[in-house]
């Protein structure tokens, strides 16, 4: 019987010159690690899995080029602390994953397992890719807007962005301090839980329930619902009538005010904080980085300290008034994104998980179904800050009340 790690290097070869979700990947010396790890009966919570990693997390003595020539041949010292987490726990890191450009707009090569001429969104767009292609069954992300939840919707996994700072950003490359967020990619909640338990270095139990009660949900359409595709749309409120016969009534609640001013707020924050944190890597080499990139820094550069505090002040405001409305509910239900995957010219439209990202609440995405051209659609689940063991567990419950999706033809 093949272990994980052969089955991984396998299917790395078949789908990799299709969806190119790696810019590395390491199959011998992962084939040495894991028959380490089995001559030497190690334990673990995570014991031989392969893992994929995103290209802006160092991993000691291979390149962390962070999707962009700015850093090429860059070779981190140390590992990351949630990579070291997973060695700890028995995981092999198998190879780094494509990155969009600095993990900001400009799209990478990955393409959709279930479409190919399709994004897997960014900017985490080799990891969701990977895990969807069934190359590893974890991968390794980060989000600043929507770059967890967006992909995992398009590429019908999980995605899951802990509350802000619960995971370790050491050895992360972050351009935003108030924004970036770690996060990972799997097949199903469960396993997404004993991911993030491991990148976290703790036992399970502290994530994980096995409670199966239905829980208390609210529902949201937010203030971006007219962007919405139609088949979006339809998905959504189908989930949530299913949900809602599965469990009991389903509330909506009015959102709390200045929820809707969330994308302007936002995008001051990390335009002034990339702008800032990429100065001087940049100054004179402004030629490898992309179109967009630049203008993104540009318009980063010409924000104000006086409108960057503002910012920073209206999201404290909302973080606040956020906890409040959130807490007495397991989870909101919300949409993932605008719709079905678009082609590969963008990494696709972030503003259903803005919200989210603004004041670090935790979010999952889980597939829900599919949509007009049979790409996957997702639900999102988000909960009050520090609420993740409540989320997992209520989006655990969600997830068996939906119908399965099915794998990517690929």
């Amino acid at each position: 019987m093949s272990s994980a790690v052969e089955e991984s290097i396998r299917r790395y070869g078949e789908t990799e010159p299709r969806i190119h979700a790696f810019v590395r990947y390491d199959a011998e010396p992962s084939l040495l690690m894991d028959a380490a790890l089995a001559a030497t009966h190690a334990t673990g919570a995570l014991l031989r899995m392969p893992i994929a990693v995103k290209d802006i997390f160092d991993t000691a003595g291979s390149p962390t080029e962070r999707g962009s020539a700015l850093y090429a041949g860059r070779i981190a010292e140390d590992d990351a602390d949630v990579v070291r987490d997973l060695r700890a726990a028995g995981a092999i890191i198998v190879g780094k994953t494509v990155t969009a450009e600095l993990a900001m707009a400009h799209p990478g090569p990955t393409r959709n397992p279930w479409d190919v001429s399709r994004t897997s969104g960014g900017s985490s767009m080799g990891s969701a890719a990977a895990v969807a292609a069934g190359v590893v069954p974890f991968a390794i992300g980060s989000q600043t807007n929507g770059s967890v939840v967006r992909p995992a919707a398009f590429c019908g996994v999980v995605g899951f962005k802990p509350t802000f700072g619960r995971l370790s950003r050491r050895g992360m490359f972050v351009t935003s301090e108030t924004l970036d967020q770690v996060g990972g990619f799997a097949r199903s909640v469960q396993k997404v839980a004993a991911l993030v338990a491991a990148m976290a270095g703790e036992p399970l139990a502290r994530w994980w329930s096995a409670d199966r009660t239905p829980p208390k949900l609210a529902a949201l359409r937010t203030g971006e619902w007219e962007h919405a595709d139609l088949a979006a749309q339809e998905r959504f409120q189908a989930d949530v009538d299913r949900l809602a016969a599965a469990g009991g009534p389903i509330a909506w609640p009015t959102p709390p005010e200045g929820l809707d001013d969330a994308r302007r707020v936002l995008q001051t924050i990390m335009y002034f904080e990339q702008a800032r944190s990429l100065e001087s890597d940049l100054r004179g080499r402004e030629a490898l980085v992309s179109e967009i990139a630049r203008a993104n820094l540009a318009e980063g550069a010409a924000i104000s300290d006086e409108a960057y505090r503002e910012a920073l002040g209206a999201r404290a405001r909302l973080v606040k008034a956020f906890a409040l409305w959130a807490t007495p509910y397991d989870a909101v239900l919300t949409p993932a994104a605008v719709g079905e995957a678009p082609t590969p010219e963008t990494t696709g439209d972030p503003r259903f998980c803005t919200r989210w990202s603004l004041i670090g609440a935790p979010a999952i995405a889980i597939p829900s179904g599919l949509g007009p051209n049979r790409l996957p659609l997702g639900l999102q689940l988000v909960a009050a800050p520090g609420d993740d063991r409540r989320l997992l567990a209520a989006a655990a419950w969600c997830e068996a009340k939906l119908p399965w999706i099915g794998a990517p033809p690929l």
